[in-house]
């Protein structure tokens, strides 16, 4: 009957686990009494191998972790539910009282795997609720920086009206200055040709006067 069961070398379930070496015999260490005798064995001539109930008792140890039970948690969980599938006594005969099982059974295969359902159910909830709010919040972080971007665009656009209606009204400036001056120059030109009208009208009405010309 033991060879019909199936074993794993720890490098296998370390694999399967996607943990390392260290961290595999941390737990089997750990949790020891959950796990098989060939998973505890520390004897050279009998190197350590697991069983598929080893292997789900192990996989349900990294879910509870996972969700952030601690050690003695995660053992208290594993008791229940192996005190909750197995049964307590177990008898030869009708004549005899019932015998305490001995030695520190694996939990069965059955429930594991529908605790480690539940298990994995819950991470994947928490880890897709995870990747939800970081979906939302790359694609709020996109609209800010497209508003960013669109703000910047229309801050270049404003300075470049500005800075053009700065030109503008500097040119406007130059331009009234110089037809300040041309009108200057024009009444300083009109003011001195008056004076030389009124020069030139005194002297003939003074040479008009000497010869007669006004009689």
């Amino acid at each position: 009957m033991a060879d019909s069961i199936h074993y794993r070398h720890p490098q296998e379930v370390a694999a399967r686990l996607e943990v390392s070496a260290f961290t595999l015999h941390q737990w089997t260490e750990q949790f020891a009494d959950f796990l098989s005798q060939e998973a505890r064995s520390n004897d050279a001539e009998h190197p350590r191998r697991y069983t598929d109930e080893d292997l789900a008792t192990l996989i349900m140890v990294k879910g509870l972790l996972s969700e952030g039970l601690s050690h003695d948690e995660v053992r208290q969980r594993l008791d229940a539910l192996r005190i909750a599938t197995q049964p307590a006594t177990a008898s030869t005969t009708p004549d005899q009282p019932p015998t305490p099982v001995v030695g520190p059974p694996a939990l069965p295969i059955a429930p594991a795997i529908a605790f480690l359902s539940d298990t994995l159910h819950n991470v994947v909830t928490s880890q897709q609720a995870v990747l939800n709010s970081q979906a939302a919040n790359r694609e709020l972080l996109g609209v800010v920086l497209q508003d960013n971007f669109n703000l910047k665009e229309e801050n270049a656009r404003l300075r470049e009206r500005m800075l053009e209606l700065e030109r503008q009204m500097a040119q406007l400036g130059r331009e009234q200055e110089a037809r300040r001056e041309a009108l200057r120059a024009e009444m300083e030109a009109r003011m001195q040709d008056l004076q030389r009208m009124v020069m030139l009208q005194s002297r003939s009405g003074c040479l008009g006067g000497l010869f007669g010309l006004g009689r």
